[in-house]
């Protein structure tokens, strides 16, 4: 890991919090808890007044697969003994490289705050399937009794959503153009956030690796003047190198995305995470969960999907022209 800082230390987290599963909800976590993580380690914890990040859309849920069988040996405390940075990444990477793509059904639970138009907040429990292919193509796609209300996707050369009954808009950008800002998270962070990617720190740009009582902690950083803010903070598993929680920051710090890696399952020999929870945190905050079944890693989805259609009657929204519903 030439020409990149790293410190290693080992300290004790301040507060630990559990997690409770149920068919269909996650429950038992504490705003900005993951699976046991840090607590104050946490800058995703939005608070009334702290400034929100820019508007754009939070539709999208996240997918991330890991391999099973990866960790350390655990020691005679039952915790896995301390590695060395390099050893958990390579590890990790190994593994992402022996990834290529995943099929998957999906049940899909959005939580909407309330809006200027609406008393409460509103919920919605869909039905549909994760489509993922490497490097760039993902697609997902929800129902409601079989019909259609929302569809994230993106190929190597474009990204796009669309949203119905309410609005029946397709929001479209080129991958690297301007509008990759407005979405809140750009898709290639998206894709990042997944977990299932190689993690090959930049030369020269500052990072600290911590090993903690149940979590190796990665933050990687960014330089803006003589500060230095969050670009991405990852917390690995110590018994089994996998992610547990992956958060994504702006330019200037602020955090635009918490995903939760929280079940995983053995599919063909390799462990698949198959409950996730994301929050974005834009004007206002998304609540995402995904429960994942008769998932493939064998199964190629099909092309297609990968292809941008206009959907009948839907209404174009150029996001690199900066246009708006």
């Amino acid at each position: 890991m030439r020409n990149v800082a790293i410190m290693l230390t080992s300290r004790r987290p301040r507060n630990l919090c559990a997690v409770g599963l149920s068919p269909r909800r996650v429950s038992g976590l504490t705003d900005g808890a993951s699976a046991g993580a840090p607590v104050r380690a946490n800058a995703c914890a939005r608070r009334v007044g702290r400034p929100a990040a820019p508007s754009g859309l939070v539709v999208i849920v996240l997918a991330a697969i890991l391999a099973a069988g990866c960790g350390p040996t655990r020691g005679p405390d039952g915790l896995a003994p301390v590695l060395a940075p390099d050893k958990v990444l390579a590890a990790h990477n190994a593994w992402a490289d022996s990834i290529q793509h995943l099929w998957s059904r999906a049940a899909i639970l959005l939580n909407f705050p309330a809006s200027d138009t609406e008393a409460g907040p509103m919920q919605q429990d869909l039905d549909g399937h994760l489509f993922m292919v490497k490097p760039d193509r993902l697609y997902l796609h929800g129902q409601i009794l079989g019909h259609e209300v929302f569809v994230l996707g993106m190929n190597a050369e474009k990204y796009w959503l669309w949203v119905r009954p309410r609005v029946n808009a397709v929001w479209v950008g080129a991958r690297g153009g301007e509008g990759e800002r407005r979405f809140v998270v750009s898709p290639e962070d998206l894709m990042s956030a997944l977990g299932l990617f190689r993690i090959d720190l930049k030369p020269d740009d500052p990072a600290m690796f911590t090993a903690q009582d149940r979590y190796y902690f990665l933050s990687e950083e960014r330089r803006v003047g003589a500060a230095r803010v969050p670009s991405r903070r990852i917390w690995f598993d110590r018994a089994t190198l996998r992610p547990a929680r992956v958060d994504l920051y702006d330019e200037n710090g602020r955090c635009l995305l918490m995903a939760e890696l929280l079940k995983y399952e053995a599919v063909g020999g390799t462990a698949v995470c198959m409950v996730y929870r994301a929050r974005f945190y834009a004007d206002r905050e998304v609540d995402i969960v995904l429960q994942l079944t008769a998932a493939s890693l064998e199964k190629a989805p099909n092309e297609k999907v990968f292809e941008f259609r206009v959907p009948p009657g839907a209404k174009i929204i150029d996001i690199d022209k900066g246009e708006q519903p």
